[in-house]
């Protein structure tokens, strides 16, 4: 991916001769991004929220100190960021999908201070462990990268990971484990009764379920039930 992008960079700023600000993309055109996994964070203090801004390649800083939040920095960070978390009142991570890599933010200069290669597709990062360390998923590689944070020169170490691209972190109450949440997991998981049986039940046919267990649903062709609503406008045109 990093050599296609550079590929293309390489080929478009000669035709442009400059770089182009944020405009409104004309009607009819429908801007794919790529999807969040953790968008937004909170200071400690809960004085500074922070936001990415994905189509933007930016981390928006706002102050809520007041109650109310007042935008105070725009930060240029990677391309497609997704996540963004905090790792003290200072200082921010920010995953950026598309660039692979996380932009590690000074909060206090409001600027980028070090960019950090990953895997394919980075997703998520969080921070965990005794010496702490920053876990990075990697949805492509399917794997966590583990960084040392007394040392980010050093090679991360590589946690390949059994299921299909991982996305969200999410760290254990006493900071010792760390959970992915695997999107495409493969292992022939299926949703069984609360305790009381381990046969694999079809939900669909359940009469608690939307369509009082009907199956399948009747929704067949223009028949949708509940009904369209009319007044929807025309979906827009894709490619």
């Amino acid at each position: 991916m990093k050599k296609s992008l550079l590929f293309l960079i390489a080929i478009a700023l000669p035709l442009t001769g400059r770089v182009c600000a944020d405009t409104k993309p004309t009607d009819g055109l429908v801007n794919y991004e790529t999807p969040h996994v953790h968008p937004i964070d909170l200071t400690p203090n809960g004085q500074t929220l922070l936001a990415v801004n994905t189509a933007a390649h930016a981390l928006e800083v706002f102050d809520v100190s007041g109650g109310q939040p007042v935008l105070v920095e725009t930060i240029s960070v990677g391309l497609d960021p997704v996540s963004v978390r905090v790792r003290s009142n200072t200082e921010a991570w920010v995953v950026n999908h598309v660039s692979d890599s996380v932009s590690v933010v000074d909060l206090n200069a409001r600027a980028v201070v070090r960019t950090l290669t990953t895997g394919n597709e980075p997703c998520d990062v969080v921070f965990a462990g005794s010496p702490q360390r920053a876990f990075v998923s990697c949805s492509e590689a399917n794997r966590v990268e583990v960084f040392n944070l007394s040392n980010l020169n050093a090679t991360p170490t590589q946690v390949p990971i059994g299921g299909e691209d991982p996305r969200q972190l999410a760290v254990s109450p006493d900071g010792l484990t760390v959970y992915a949440a695997i999107f495409e997991s493969g292992n022939g998981t299926t949703a069984i009764s609360g305790g009381g049986s381990v046969t694999a039940q079809n939900v669909v046919s359940r009469p608690e379920g939307p369509y009082a267990g009907q199956n399948p649903p009747p929704n067949k062709g223009t028949s949708f039930s509940p009904a369209i609503n009319p007044a929807l406008p025309t979906p827009p045109r894709t490619r």
